[in-house]
Formats: C-alpha cells, sequence, structure tokens
C-alpha cells in the first residue's frame, strides 16, 4: 500500500513520515529573496522504493518527479530546482511511495537556512507554541504555512492567544483546494507586538503546517518547525539540549497547553550538580509559557515561579517537563552575545513526546564535509535506569553519482544521557567502536571533493530520541551560514 505524506516549506518544500506529508512556504513571505528549498526522503522500509513527489502551486497548476530503486535505508533529495519553477514561485507538495519512508525539508537563501520534519499524519487541528509580531521591538516575526491535506476544499481558521490570554480570530474565507496551502501572519490579525502567544489552526479536513521564525527585512536568520498535531502531544515532553550561555549559547523551552482547561506545567534541569525547577501553574487553554535565562513569559491568570539553584552561565543540561494535561513544545537556541565579527544564528527543535520514544530512529540527512557542512546527532538514552546500546547504519553517497555505502557504528550510552554522532572521522563517542570499516581517513579533510551526505538509521535496545544539527565549518568565510536543526523520527521496529 503506498503511504502519503505533506511538507510544508520554502519555494518548494516537502517533507514526510510514513503516511503523509505537508509542504509551504512562500518567499514572497520571507525577507531578503533567493529562497529555495530542497526535501530529502529516506525509504525506511524493507525493499527499494519508487518514490514521487507533487508539487501543488498555491492556487494552480500540479508537477511530478519520482525517483526509482531507492534502497532500503537510503535517501533521495527532491530539490525545487528540477521541478521548472520560476524564481518567487510558492506552493506545497505531498510524496508517495511503495515503501514507508520519511523526510526532511531544508529552505535556505544562502546566509539563512532552516530545516524541519515532514508531517506524516495531518489532523484537523495543529498547534504552534509561539506567536511573535515584531515582538518588544525585536524585529522577530513568525509566518505560518498550511496546507489542506485532505481530499476535499475546505475552509481553515485560526485563533491566535496572547499573553493577556486576548484571542483573535482569522480563516481563509475562500475554501483552500486539496493539496494547497496558504500563508497565515500575526498581522492579519494586529496581534499585539508587546506580547509573545501561540496559533491553533483548525479545519473541517486534516491540515499540516509549518512556522518560520525569521526577521522583518533581513534574511540573515531562518527558524523552522513544524506544527503539532493532537496525537503529538502528551504530558510529558523531554529536551535533549538546554544551555545556559554555553559556548555563548543560550535555549529557550516555549511550552504550549493544548488541552482544552488550564494545566499545571514543571520543567525540571537534569545535569551534574544541578537542582533547579521552574513551573507555570493554571496555565489557559490554547496559551504558552516561554522559559529562558532562569525567567519565565507567564501568560494572563498563571502563576510562574521556580525553585533550587538557578541554572549557572555555562550550564549544559537536559530537560524533563510534565504537566497536568496535554502539552507540546519547542526549543529556541541563539547565541547569548553574538561574537566580535559574526552574525546571530539561531535554530528551533520540537520538544519530545516521551510516549513517542522508540528503539529505532530515522535520520534523512546527514553530511560529511558537503559543501563544508557537517551533520550531528544528539541521541539520547530515555531510560533513566538501563544503559542502551545503539547501532547506527550510516547509507552515505557523493556527488557526481558516487554509489551509498553503508558504516555501521556501535555504542553504549548511559541512562538518561545522550552521545553526539558528529565528525565520526575524527573522534568516536566513549564506548563506540566501528563495526566493519570505518569512515575514510580522507573525509577528516575540510576539502568539499571528500564530501558525502545520506542518511542514518539508529536501532537500540533502549527507547530512544535524536535531535539532529547542520553546521557550516567553512574555514575561509567567517561569516558562515545559518545552524539549522530538525527532529530525527521514531520508527515502530
Amino acid at each position: 500500500m503506498k503511504q502519503r505524506l505533506s511538507v510544508v516549506s520554502i519555494v518548494l518544500l516537502l517533507t514526510m513520515v510514513g503516511g503523509s506529508m505537508v509542504w509551504a512556504a512562500s518567499p514572497q513571505s520571507l525577507p531578503g529573496g533567493g529562497w529555495t528549498t530542497g526535501t530529502q526522503v529516506q525509504n525506511v522500509g524493507t525493499g527499494n522504493a519508487t518514490i514521487q513527489m507533487t508539487v501543488y502551486g498555491q492556487t494552480s497548476g500540479e508537477w511530478t518527479l519520482s525517483a526509482s530503486d531507492v534502497p532500503p535505508g537510503a535517501s533521495v533529495n527532491f530539490l525545487a530546482s528540477s521541478f521548472g519553477w520560476s524564481d518567487g514561485s510558492i506552493g506545497s507538495a505531498a510524496v508517495t511511495s511503495d515503501q514507508p519512508v520519511v523526510a526532511q525539508t531544508t529552505e535556505t537563501n544562502g546566509t539563512a537556512a532552516a530545516q524541519y520534519q515532514g508531517i506524516g499524519e495531518p489532523d484537523t487541528q495543529v498547534n504552534f507554541p509561539l506567536v511573535k509580531n515584531d515582538y518588544m521591538g525585536s524585529g522577530k516575526y513568525t509566518t505560518f504555512f498550511v496546507q489542506n491535506a485532505g481530499s476535499s476544499a475546505a475552509v481553515i481558521y485560526a485563533t491566535y492567544t496572547s499573553e493577556s490570554g486576548t484571542k483573535y480570530s482569522w480563516n481563509s474565507g475562500s475554501p483552500v483546494g486539496p493539496g494547497r496551502m496558504i500563508v497565515l501572519n500575526p498581522t492579519d490579525v494586529s496581534f499585539p507586538t508587546s506580547q509573545l502567544g501561540s496559533l491553533v489552526v483548525t479545519s473541517t479536513v486534516p491540515i499540516a503546517g509549518v512556522v518560520n521564525e525569521h526577521h522583518v527585512s533581513e534574511g540573515i536568520v531562518l527558524q523552522a518547525t513544524r506544527g503539532f498535531a493532537p496525537a503529538d502531544a502528551g504530558t510529558t515532553l523531554l529536551i535533549p539540549t538546554i544551555k545556559r550561555q554555553f559556548g555563548n549559547r543560550s535555549t529557550g523551552p516555549i511550552i504550549q497547553n493544548v488541552g482544552a482547561g488550564p494545566v499545571n506545567i514543571t520543567i525540571t534541569y537534569q545535569g551534574p550538580g544541578i537542582s533547579f525547577q521552574q513551573y507555570a501553574n493554571n496555565v489557559p487553554a490554547g496559551a504558552s509559557v516561554t522559559f529562558y535565562e532562569n525567567t519565565e513569559v507567564c501568560p494572563a491568570g498563571a502563576t510562574c515561579g521556580r525553585t533550587g539553584t538557578p541554572l549557572p552561565v555555562g550550564t549544559l543540561a537536559s530537560a524533563v517537563v510534565v504537566a497536568t494535561g496535554n502539552i507540546v513544545g519547542v526549543v529556541n537556541e541563539t547565541f547569548y552575545t553574538i561574537p566580535s565579527g559574526q552574525r546571530q544564528r539561531q535554530t528551533v527543535t520540537s520538544a519530545f513526546n516521551q510516549a513517542d520514544a522508540t528503539t529505532k530512529v530515522a535520520v534523512p540527512l546527514y553530511k560529511v564535509n558537503h559543501d563544508y557542512k557537517n551533520t550531528g546527532v544528539q541521541l539520547q538514552n530515555t531510560s533513566l535506569t538501563t544503559q542502551a546500546i545503539y547501532t547506527a547504519t550510516f547509507s552515505l553517497g557523493g556527488s557526481g553519482g558516487v554509489s551509498v555505502t553503508n558504516y555501521v557504528l556501535r555504542g553504549t550510552i548511559n541512562p538518561g544521557q545522550s552521545v553526539t554522532l558528529f565528525k565520526l572521522y575524527a573522534s568516536l563517542p566513549t564506548g563506540s567502536t566501528w563495526i566493519g570499516s570505518g569512515f575514510p581517513a580522507a573525509w577528516s579533510t575540510s576539502s568539499t571533493s571528500a564530501e558525502r551526505f545520506g542518511s542514518v538509521t539508529i536501532v537500540a535496545d533502549q527507547p530512544i530520541v535524536a535531535a539532529v544539527t547542520e553546521a557550516d565549518d567553512d574555514p575561509v568565510v567567517n561569516d558562515r551560514q545559518d545552524i539549522k536543526s530538525y527532529e530525527a523520527f521514531n520508527l515502530t521496529p
């Protein structure tokens, strides 16, 4: 049986997870110009796959490309430029395959860049924990792309909730056709610039969405993550990486109440010598709370505070978020102070629902010196009592039709902790070894002639989750491309 995926992104975008995929993005809606996208689709089945991507113009037009005989574990890249669109095109996409697939989309204008998951199980509701409309004069905005992932046209409704508890409503007016998408901006409802907020989008048909956070006039930083369906919500969320000015980088979790009534939320930070909690009680339905630098942005009607010793400067930790009702969350990461001679580089990932952790994860896009880009996978053992043994299979090829080669790494992860799979030709995580041949020594060079890219599949004997981050390591260019992150896909073994 074929599986359909939906994706949301820019210029041409698409991403998916074993079901359907939604994609939407608008170069016209983002500053800076020159935006484009590429989508890496990974075969997570047991046989060779034929993968097809169909792109839908925002109001009309359809274009299709396909790839055949994609081996299990391997991936294929669909570029916006390959569909023959003119510059400035905007639309959405869906993917079908005769094997299960997952995917992620990269969007960039060459300087700013972001990545996000494809959406495998669209629902009639999509939740977004963070809304900005030039918040406090920061020049930061959020633009939302929502795709009709159903089989019939439908009106799409949006409700923004500000910190003060005020709700702002919007709808598409005319029905949105199957496969096509719309762009939502907080300026559509005059959302206040003095407050953060959250967004809930609904329809009578399945929908999927992606949010971009960006500057209003400068295309130098971009953050992206998919919206959350009701099935993504849970009462316990996992955050593998928390930073307070660690390497001059800080993180801020934003947690949204997606239930029907108020909830109490507690975030517990974990790490050597750490005893710190933050809480937000009586958070209204649909509202969100932001935790950053030992403070909270507390929504109206809630009571916020903290206990224990605040995280000191230089902290690298993890966190567990527990609530009395269903929640979802994202984690923003940024330079605390912009280094001299550089610019801001930011990224965002989703918090993981503990109930979704499995013993197998898929990483559709992994790079080794590809245009000086390298990918790191932060792999977390979610068991707090048992050590995990993992096996990571890297299915990597190169430019110019280089065939895919599998490289296998095996290692252990202590209870509740994580390991980083990054530049493995240079050093391996503690307790890990190559099974068979390792990464070629030639890959240790920074030369792009040694570039490789592809996908990774990881299995373990304990439930795991993984976040994926791509960094620009160009030794010549000081003003490097933006950092970008996405979440690995948890699969049923």
